[in-house]
């Protein structure tokens, strides 16, 4: 029986089914109102949310998830396999292991990642879990000449100094991303900002380089032939 088991997990038909699974439940779940702006899907992390949406509005991702956990089970039980067979190529592994770290890193981040929005004036500050306050010194922008916003920034103040974000330059602070997302200049400055943790980034960084450094060596190999 654990023969016929561990046959089934070596299985490359179980991997491609479950991933047919994914992308099924996966495009079920685009035409949920969880996925919608209003489902608070994208707000938090994912198993904070899990924990509070109704099994009828949630049930597609937890079918998600188990295919999900099983795939994993089949690619580190392949992995396994293929290590026991000399002679094998190393991309298949490099692959294996990029898929890995990226469930384990998206875990991560569904676990103790967290993520906030706040809507402070010029002068206001919120605090982190250690008591820090990050105060809000300066919002200011540009208007463009079709009356829109064309350019913004804030700088903020920490225990280590003055720090300017803008769009696509975060501040990083404490394992904290700190985004701002939209400035209003009246009538008093105004910015909304997003701040993250993603306690996961770094593992999914490795991940996707290993798995994308199996994918080049997989092709080139098989050119090769």
């Amino acid at each position: 029986m654990l023969k016929k088991l561990y046959a089934t997990f070596c299985s490359l038909n179980l991997g491609l089914w479950l991933m047919t699974g994914v992308m099924v439940t996966l495009a079920i779940g685009s035409f949920s109102k969880a996925s919608s702006e209003g489902g608070g899907l994208n707000d938090m992390p994912l198993l904070f949310w899990l924990q509070r949406a109704p099994l009828g509005y949630s049930w597609w991702l937890w079918l998600c998830i188990a295919c999900i956990a099983v795939l994993f089970v089949n690619a580190l039980v392949c992995s396994i396999d293929a290590l026991r067979k000399k002679g094998r190529s190393v991309a298949p592994h490099l692959m294996h292991a990029g898929f890995l770290l990226i469930v384990l890193a998206h875990l991560l981040s569904a676990y103790g990642g967290f993520k906030q929005q706040l809507q402070l004036p010029q002068g206001d500050s919120f605090g982190f879990p250690d008591g820090e306050r990050v105060v809000v010194e300066r919002i200011t922008g540009e208007v463009g000449p079709m009356g829109m916003m064309s350019g913004y920034r804030a700088d903020l103040r920490t225990a280590d100094g003055v720090h300017g974000v803008q769009p696509n330059q975060p501040l990083f602070h404490k394992g904290y991303g700190i985004y701002i997302k939209d400035v209003a200049l009246s009538p008093v400055p105004v910015a909304l900002f997003e701040v993250h943790r993603e306690p996961g980034a770094l593992a999914a960084f490795v991940g996707a380089l290993l798995f994308t450094v199996g994918n080049l060596m997989l092709l080139a190999q098989r050119r090769g032939r």
